[in-house]
């Protein structure tokens, strides 16, 4: 996940579930309880649990967080995309379990993080941030290493296919050339 600043909602924590609403008008007619199940939105700043909105979702919300609300409707996990905290080797148990409740899922949207929601979220989060940060701008320069080595291993791959097909060519064409002699 590329979180950009222009974006405010990239750093959004979104999920829709299903809940169910009681229906008091047909509840009151029928004399018990009537509930219809609902789509809900959860919007979470990640590092700002005073900051979190929960309601029944809309048709803005539907379009202003459709990848969400699509794995919602293919009943799909919505889980944040990026490197989830707990494969990031940089990140202590606690600090795990502290990210999670905070809800940062991710390496993305730790590095992400305001410095006021850094500063809301308690000493050492500063830091944290910024290694986030380091570690990932690292990862992106590394990716081009990556991407020749993964290209380099597959030309030497190839080279070694066409040797072994020269050799073959060769082995066959020497026997032609004995058999026409013989």
């Amino acid at each position: 996940m590329e979180t950009s600043m222009s974006n405010p909602q990239d750093n959004l924590f979104v999920t829709f579930y299903t809940d169910a609403i009681e229906l008091k008008a047909q509840s009151e007619k029928e004399g018990r309880p009537i509930y219809k199940d609902v789509p809900f939105v959860r919007i979470i700043v990640p590092g700002d649990m005073n900051n979190v909105i929960e309601r029944v979702a809309d048709d803005n919300d539907k379009a202003r967080f459709r990848q969400a609300w699509e794995k919602y409707e293919r009943s799909e996990s919505q889980a944040a995309e990026g490197t989830p905290l707990d494969q990031w080797p940089q990140i202590t148990r606690s600090l795990l379990k502290e990210c999670k409740y905070f809800e940062i899922h991710t390496v993305e949207a730790l590095s992400a993080l305001s410095d006021s929601h850094v500063t809301r979220m308690g000493m050492g989060y500063q830091e944290l941030r910024n290694k986030a940060k380091v570690w990932l701008d690292a990862a992106k320069g590394t990716a081009d290493i990556t991407a020749q080595a993964a290209e380099n291993a597959q030309l030497r791959q190839m080279l070694a296919d066409l040797q072994e097909q020269i050799k073959d060519i060769s082995a066959t064409k020497t026997r032609k050339q004995k058999e026409t002699i013989e």
